[in-house]
């Protein structure tokens, strides 16, 4: 994106750095949802082609960039683990450019220990890293009513056969995040987004919240409370994850695979995972606003 001048030539306005966790590995479609209902070489009809990592988070600031307009002379992605540039690196890069003011935008979709505790530490080496810089910290996309939406639309790209069950029971959704331990991370916000997406599917289904691995509410506590105590007749998996890769894989279809072993007489599907998309855009932009406006 264009970055804007004054009249000495210098660079004006806001840099924006959207700062993400990372992978350190790529994504086929052996990583993703779609694996749990491949049949040989086949995929679903569902599949949704996700992005890798790197793809997929170069999309998304290209998107926001051009969300912000105005409010934003550059856009550059960070990652906190793997991907490089690094934060430090990153708003150097702005500063270089001539920009004296950034946003750290932190596009996470958790509050857990990279949001909280690990942000401080951040914000302290870039601002050893370029001094002369103005820092705001933009809050993560949090629970938002935009992405309870994108959440039922994931629900809803799975054929018919997942969201109807046979019997007159319920349909259980299991809302999976990437794990974070529990003093990190209550997953209140998270069972608030649940509790929306539970309101908007209807009295037909019961939904749960649970991290892939760490910390509680577990998978197999959340399926336990879903089948046990909420009686459902089946079981989807929404991944809260934006991408196809080793969490999604080895962490959250490994736990399906061992709940569909544990109760084999309940069907059960995993939905695609978020992906990249402009609702997620939405309220990242929308964060950038409020850090700038703040006082």
């Amino acid at each position: 994106m264009p970055t804007a001048n004054n009249d000495n030539g210098q660079a004006r306005g806001w840099g924006v750095v959207l700062l993400c966790h990372g992978s350190q590995r790529g994504a086929s479609r052996d990583e993703c949802s779609c694996a749990w209902a491949a049949d040989g070489a086949r995929f679903p009809a569902w599949c949704l082609g996700c992005p890798n990592t790197p793809v997929g988070l170069r999309e998304a600031a290209r998107r926001l960039a051009q969300s912000l307009g105005g409010d934003a002379a550059q856009v550059i992605v960070s990652c906190l683990e793997f991907l490089p540039p690094h934060p430090p690196e990153a708003v150097s890069i702005l500063a270089d450019a001539g920009l004296e003011r950034v946003v750290i935008a932190p596009y996470l979709l958790g509050n857990g220990k990279h949001a909280t505790l690990e942000m401080d530490e951040v914000l302290a080496d870039i601002a050893a890293a370029s001094p002369g810089v103005e820092l705001r910290l933009a809050d993560g996309l949090g629970a938002d009513i935009r992405i309870a939406e994108l959440v039922r639309e994931r629900i809803a790209a799975l054929p018919d056969a997942a969201r109807r069950p046979a019997d007159e029971r319920k349909v259980g959704i299991l809302l999976v995040k990437a794990g974070t331990q529990t003093r990190y991370d209550d997953c209140l916000w998270l069972k608030e987004l649940g509790s929306w997406v539970e309101r908007d599917l209807g009295e037909q289904y019961a939904v749960a919240a649970a991290q892939s691995h760490y910390g509680d509410p577990t998978m197999e506590s959340a399926a336990a409370e879903l089948i046990n105590e909420r009686g459902v007749g089946s079981i989807i998996c929404a991944p809260y994850i934006f991408f196809p890769g080793l969490i999604l894989r080895r962490n959250v279809l490994g736990t399906m695979h061992r709940l569909q072993q544990a109760y084999p007489h309940i069907p059960m599907w995993v939905a695609p995972p978020l992906g990249v998309d402009d609702r997620l855009v939405a309220v990242a932009s929308d964060r950038v606003r409020e850090a700038q406006s703040a006082a």
